[in-house]
C-alpha cells in the first residue's frame, strides 16, 4: 500500500488540492503499477509563516514576488 505525504503552504482551493491527490494516485498506479484503491494521499499545509527557505520566510517571498510582479506591470 503506497503512502503519499504531501507538505504544502495553506492556500490552494480543495479543487486543487483534489486533483493534484488524483494526479498522484493516477502516478503511482502508472509508474509503480500500485492498484488505485491502495494508493493512499494525505495533505498536510502549514502556515505561509512557518517555512524558510534560504533564510526568507515564504510569506516574505510570496510578499516580495507580489510586489516584482506589480511592478513589472507597471513598467509595459
Amino acid at each position: 500500500m503506497p503512502l503519499v505525504h504531501v507538505h504544502m503552504a495553506e492556500g490552494r482551493d480543495p479543487a486543487a488540492k483534489k486533483a493534484l491527490m488524483d494526479a498522484i494516485t493516477d502516478a503511482m498506479h502508472q509508474h509503480v503499477g500500485a492498484p488505485r484503491e491502495s494508493v493512499r494521499v494525505w495533505i498536510n499545509e502549514f502556515p505561509n509563516t512557518n517555512f524558510m527557505a534560504g533564510g526568507e520566510l515564504l510569506k516574505d517571498k510570496q510578499e516580495r514576488l507580489a510586489r516584482e510582479r506589480s511592478e513589472a506591470e507597471g513598467d509595459r
